[in-house]
């Protein structure tokens, strides 16, 4: 997370939650405007993964890596004033660190966290609140838990969440594309990376991939939220 842990120790992480646990306060939060207004269900992953599949009623960060969520906490602190928030991630690791930078801010009410993360959560609730896929790192890119698909193409806007990465060699972002757009040759991640894509079947190499593209570097870093 970019914090050294002898300034933020995981030992001050957030109360845990049980799947059940979680599952019973997300449900009070879709159900009660009192507790809508008093609580914020925090999304600790990466814009890509929260994009695919998420918890409803969520606010996703909307930043690129995780070592950006303590600026994104210290950015946005107003919102969190006086909250009670309900953390998750993908397995729970991220949410020890996270959870317990907010908690170093004395803001909010309360700060849990998804025990197991949303791995455990699905495997006792996978038709529960959580909507759509779960991003992994590996080549899978994901994992179908529910037919809901709550992302779209990039090109035509329809329903899809099957990542393929850009096709240009120089990038390695992930792409979007659903099968007529890519069948139309839109299989880059921007129209940067898609020009530089003709180009380099003119004149084929093998550059090194790189980490972001001219479309990633003009991302806002820090969204900022108005506060509710």
């Amino acid at each position: 997370m970019g914090v050294d842990p002898e300034d933020i120790s995981y030992k001050d992480a957030g109360i845990h939650l049980t799947p059940e646990e979680f599952h019973k306060k997300v449900e009070a939060l879709s159900n009660s405007a009192q507790v809508q207004q008093d609580t914020i269900l925090l999304d600790c992953r990466n814009f890509y993964e929260s994009k695919i599949g998420n918890f409803q009623n969520c606010l996703a960060p909307n930043i690129r890596k995780f070592s950006y969520f303590p600026d994104y906490i210290d950015t946005n602190l107003e919102c969190f004033k006086g909250k009670q928030v309900l953390m998750y991630c993908t397995g729970g690791i991220r949410c020890e660190r996270g959870s317990a930078y907010l908690r170093s801010k004395d803001v909010c009410k309360e700060v849990y966290q998804l025990k197991g993360g949303i791995h455990k959560y699905l495997e006792q609730f996978p038709s529960g609140f959580y909507k759509g896929k779960l991003f992994v790192f590996d080549n899978r890119y994901a994992i179908s838990v529910n037919d809901d698909v709550i992302s779209e193409c990039r090109y035509c806007g329809a329903p899809w969440d099957e990542y393929k990465l850009c096709s240009t060699a120089s990038c390695c972002q992930l792409v979007l594309s659903c099968l007529l757009c890519r069948e139309k040759g839109f299989v880059a991640c921007c129209a940067v990376c898609q020009e530089k894509g003709k180009a380099s079947s003119e004149t084929p190499s093998q550059p090194l991939r790189k980490e972001q593209c001219e479309c990633t570097e003009k991302r806002v870093r820090i969204p900022v939220v108005l506060p509710h």
